[in-house]
């Protein structure tokens, strides 16, 4: 990772502690160009997280587990779990981060009853909702910038003969595994769409692993970082998880690299003002290298 260098040292910290009732305290601590900043945060409840709840806003986000990115278990609750702390902060705002299955956070953020969702990849503007027949997604939701990336591929039973796949249509009638509700590439999606594959859907990175090693499908779709470490944060015994991460393997080349986003609600009354405000934040941080000091202090404390 090429780190960006300037006049400051940019960097986010993650600490945890006790507070009396039990619950953990959290404190996100980062830097920009303005100075360090200590984010106090705590959990309220079952898989909810509340950070700078003294703002005149709080947003409300939907999440999901999806290390090592992101989730409840991962070192410091991951990268873009910090990253998104620290970019509502910049612009004043409280942050209400609640971890769910996917497609429970798309029905609550399309539905307009939670106001951002993420980590989202690119949405189609074809896309269709499931939330809301007849309508596509892009009708209910706007995208941020970018604030990130991920590798998709697809993953396969080590040994298992993939010298037929030359490309997706060469895959037609293939059995793939998907996580419900998951974008994954533009041309995938269309082709899934089409009925082209014989998909099998799943509830979780997890459970498509499940569905791989069980032989319901020949191939799944995800980030295999992901696949790998949700595996490894399972409570699966540790000799199972060591035959699990031995009988997988990753198909090259990967499909591409997916951006990352934030989803907003087009619900909220000030959906393009808050778009606006968190582009702001998006591209203020990149020029300044705070994203990529974030997951670079991340990676050398989480990764090791």
């Amino acid at each position: 990772m090429r780190l960006v260098l300037g006049l400051f040292l940019f960097c986010c910290h993650f600490l945890s502690s006790a507070e009396p009732d039990g619950l953990p305290q959290i404190t996100v601590d980062y830097r920009d160009y303005q100075g360090s900043h200590e984010v106090e945060g705590r959990k309220t409840a079952a898989h909810t997280y509340l950070f700078n709840e003294d703002a005149r806003t709080v947003l409300k986000l939907a999440t999901l587990n999806w290390s090592p990115y992101i989730a409840e278990k991962a070192c410091e609750k991951g990268w873009v779990f910090q990253t998104a702390v620290a970019l509502l902060h910049r612009q004043g705002y409280g942050a209400q981060i609640t971890f769910y299955p996917w497609a429970r956070a798309i029905t609550l953020v399309e539905s307009g009853k939670a106001d951002i969702l993420f980590p989202e990849y690119f949405i189609e503007p074809e896309a269709s909702s499931d939330v809301f027949p007849g309508t596509r997604r892009l009708d209910h939701l706007t995208l941020s910038h970018s604030f990130g990336a991920g590798p998709i591929a697809f993953i396969k039973r080590r040994g298992y003969d993939t010298s037929h796949y030359k490309n997706l249509i060469s895959l037609k009638d293939e059995f793939i595994g998907v996580v419900r509700g998951y974008q994954n590439t533009p041309e995938f999606d269309r082709l899934m769409e089409m009925g082209t594959f014989n998909v099998v859907e799943a509830l979780s990175d997890l459970n498509n692993v499940e569905l791989l090693l069980n032989n319901r499908v020949n191939l799944i779709i995800g980030d295999p970082k992901v696949v790998r470490e949700e595996i490894r944060l399972s409570d699966y015994a540790n000799e199972e998880k060591v035959e699990m991460l031995a009988t997988i393997e990753t198909v090259k080349p990967i499909l591409r690299m997916n951006k990352l986003f934030f989803a907003i609600s087009k619900h909220r009354k000030d959906a393009k003002k808050l778009k606006h405000e968190l582009n702001q934040a998006i591209d203020s941080f990149k020029r300044q290298g705070v994203i990529n000091n974030i997951q670079y202090r991340w990676q050398r404390h989480c990764l090791k």
